[in-house]
């Protein structure tokens, strides 16, 4: 059996009375402990490039540097190693000051015995590491902040304007990354393609497999190609580029916005439509994408859309939101959209979020809450 690690400790101290007081102290009170000692600034410099150390306890009056100077020098290429500061009964002050630069803990010298050096050590190993811990934090949250604005950029910033037409849309997040998938890309001949999907899970992994959707669409938007290959290209896309567990249910409508007209291609994802004389429920023609590589995603339906009509488009985040009474449900989330027809197309997917949540109970989704609704005017 192996005994446990010793502390590695870097002892900067140039008097040797003082410096012998110190190592005897250490090893009564941490047992265990190597013990590296340099006189001077330049050589505490260099054995901290050359090695790594749980502390530094560093003397601020040394033959080549004095003061809180010797400190900051020091402190720039430690790596981040905590630094006890050693100061004689006249400069307490300055090594206060040196624990406002950064310093763990400061002993004073002549005021200290094993068991004071050996929780000043402790502390300085707990509290950097805590402190590092807490920059790391805040380093991880800027860095998801910065890949949800990124993937919030994604989104189209507006719906289109498109004649006989009110389009609105929305997404309520679960958190940091959205697996939902929503876009509005016109094409060439002055139709445009509507889009809702919904990635597997949530957070960031699901953002990822969103960007990479959006990327496949609209490239093949861009090289013009046929509406009728596009869901059976992505979906080859995302089986090649994406882990077998992940998977993408999506509905891409065609408009045709002369014949108030659209088709559609349903890869495994909900839709309705909402008439005056009833419900009309777009069917599903296949699986979701990412799971199968060779599928035939090409089949269509074709429907015209009357004044008052709306397109109802939700991922299942709106009509899954759970509560104590069970599921919201895809029969109440339609009623609501019913109920407010007198709305803008952005006015019904508000109520519709507002709605769900209400019933969840909860500020925020369990998960990503995407709607688009189409309103024929």
């Amino acid at each position: 059996m192996t005994s446990k690690s010793p502390f590695e400790l870097l002892l900067v101290e140039d008097n040797p009375a003082d410096a012998g007081l110190i190592q005897a102290n250490l090893r009564m009170g941490l047992g265990k402990v190597s013990i590296s000692r340099v006189e001077r600034l330049s050589e505490a410099v260099a054995a901290i490039s050359s090695k790594a150390f749980s502390v530094v306890l560093l003397d601020l009056n040394l033959p080549d540097s004095t003061g809180l100077e010797t400190f900051r020098r020091f402190a720039e290429c430690s790596n981040g190693t905590p630094i006890v500061v050693l100061s004689g009964m006249e400069d307490a002050e300055m090594a206060i000051k040196a624990m406002g630069a950064g310093a763990e803990d400061y002993v004073q010298k002549g005021q200290f015995d094993a068991q004071t050096l050996a929780r000043s050590v402790r502390f300085a190993i707990e509290r950097n590491t805590r402190l590092s811990a807490e920059r790391e934090l805040i380093n991880v949250r800027s860095e998801l902040a910065t890949a949800q604005h990124l993937q919030d950029s994604l989104y189209p910033q507006s719906s289109p304007d498109i004649e006989g037409f009110d389009i609105g849309a929305g997404v309520r997040s679960a958190g940091i990354g959205c697996g939902d998938y929503y876009d509005f890309i016109e094409l060439r001949d002055g139709r445009y393609v509507i889009v809702v999907g919904d990635v597997s899970g949530h957070g960031m992994r699901s953002a990822i497999v969103m960007a990479e959707t959006r990327a496949c669409l609209r490239t093949l938007a861009d090289v013009d190609t046929t509406p009728r290959v596009m869901l059976p290209a992505m979906n080859r896309l995302i089986c090649a580029g994406t882990s077998a567990e992940m998977f993408v249910s999506l509905l891409l409508v065609i408009l045709e916005p002369l014949t108030k007209s659209f088709e559609y291609f349903n890869a495994g994802h909900p839709g309705w439509i909402l008439r005056e004389s009833g419900r009309e429920q777009l069917n599903t023609h296949q699986i979701p994408l990412g799971l199968i590589n060779d599928v035939d995603h090409s089949v269509s339906e074709h429907f015209t859309l009357n004044s008052g009509d709306l397109l109802v488009l939700p991922t299942d985040g709106v009509f899954e939101s759970f509560s104590a009474e069970g599921m919201f449900g895809s029969d109440r989330m339609l009623q609501v959209a019913e109920s407010c027809r007198e709305l803008s197309a952005s006015g019904i997917v508000d109520r519709l979020f507002d709605h769900a949540i209400s019933f969840a109970n909860t500020e925020m989704p369990e998960d990503d809450m995407t709607t688009v609704i189409l309103k024929a005017l």
